[in-house]
């Protein structure tokens, strides 16, 4: 469902100006902090704005994606830190892909209220160590006892882990000729069994938490499945990471306006035609964000990958010659500009492997279509 357009102006201009008050002053701050701090989180809260993505009736705003990947724009544009964006669109998505689309009635009248006013927050266990996402290497498995789930297993680089109370984990419920069937199981951080884990440390958008659980003979009754049991890697995995992707889209453009602002601030004026090139290219890429966001509202799959690698190829040449403005004009350029520059231009090598491939199928099948095989 799309938002009422006054009411998604409303929402973007309250998260411009919640960027504007709370993280552009402690810009410097921020994206160098390796932990993410609770005044921030506690500022977000008593803003309103965690209820964003949650129904009203649920003490929500009932935003659409749309309006979500607007505010990741926003958030980005006027408060340059990617890494705090992440933390709090993750916040907004996972709500709203998870609980409000895919959960039982019992488990959203629980979570989604305290989801709202931001006293909670989820974070998706998938990726686990040395195996990544791959559903072939995945291990965490989850069994039945009577009305329990029995969950063991390790997972890692979970977004938000370290500042969340409630994870859906992804865990093998059965197996088929040699084809492991995956379900999404939510797992309270005070269970028996649950364990924090360092996680995978990583070298950007902080100040994002990303960090580990064990699951040690770990019991969560059978109530807490979220959507279909065995189903969990098409609906949970695949689907979120291309609707992430597309909703986040925006944020992405929304960090390279604030890098070109950024640049335009010490440039010259004889670099007044690269820096309007850039500019151009990133309203043009704004739009396609647009586009993908209502995509996603539409639950367009098919088509939002497509448009997805489109805009990722398209973000890369614009980023490019981002990276050629900063070399042109040479500064002096503070520490949050050069780390700003470092999480935009690390975000373009996140999946890469996954989007080649995803390219050359696509490359391929124009070339059987034009041979008539």
């Amino acid at each position: 469902m799309t938002s009422h357009p006054a009411k998604s102006a409303e929402f973007t201009r309250r998260v411009q100006d919640f960027a504007l008050a709370h993280v552009m002053p402690r810009r410097t701050e921020l994206i160098s902090a390796k932990i993410f701090p609770d005044d921030l989180w506690q500022q977000f809260a008593a803003s309103g704005l965690a209820g964003l993505s949650v129904p009203e009736e649920f003490g929500g705003a009932n935003a659409s994606f749309e309006t979500l990947s607007a505010a990741g724009r926003n958030l980005n544009r006027y408060g340059g830190v990617p890494g705090v964006t992440l933390v709090f669109q993750s916040h907004w998505l996972m709500s709203k892909l998870h609980i409000v689309g895919d959960a039982r009635r019992a488990m959203k009248n629980q979570l989604l209220p305290l989801l709202a006013r931001g006293t909670t927050t989820l974070s998706v266990a998938i990726s686990e160590p040395g195996a990544g996402a791959h559903p072939k290497h995945l291990k965490t498995a989850a069994r039945r006892e009577g009305e329990h789930f029995i969950i063991d297993g390790e997972k890692a680089f979970l977004t938000n882990g370290p500042i969340a109370d409630h994870f859906i984990v992804l865990a093998v419920t059965g197996e088929t000729d040699g084809r492991k069937a995956f379900s999404a199981i939510l797992v309270p951080a005070d269970s028996d069994g649950f364990q924090r884990t360092a996680g995978v440390e990583i070298d950007f958008l902080h100040p994002s938490p990303h960090g580990g659980i064990a699951l040690t003979a770990c019991r969560v009754p059978v109530s807490n499945l979220i959507g279909e049991e065995g189903a969990a890697f098409e609906r949970t995995s695949l689907r979120m990471r291309v609707f992430e992707d597309a909703v986040g889209a925006a944020a992405h453009v929304g960090a390279m306006a604030c890098l070109l602002a950024d640049i335009a601030a010490l440039a010259s004026s004889d670099m007044a035609g690269d820096i309007g090139v850039v500019a151009t290219q990133l309203r043009a890429l704004d739009v396609t964000a647009e586009r993908l966001a209502a995509m996603v509202d539409h639950d367009d799959y098919q088509a939002i990958m497509e448009l997805q690698l489109g805009f990722r190829l398209q973000s890369g040449h614009c980023m490019t010659a981002l990276e050629r403005l900063l070399q042109k004009s040479r500064g002096p350029y503070t520490s949050m500009t050069t780390l700003l520059a470092r999480d935009v231009g690390k975000l373009h090598t996140i999946a890469q492997a996954a989007h080649t491939a995803r390219t050359a199928k696509i490359g391929l099948a124009l070339l059987k279509d034009q041979s008539g095989i």
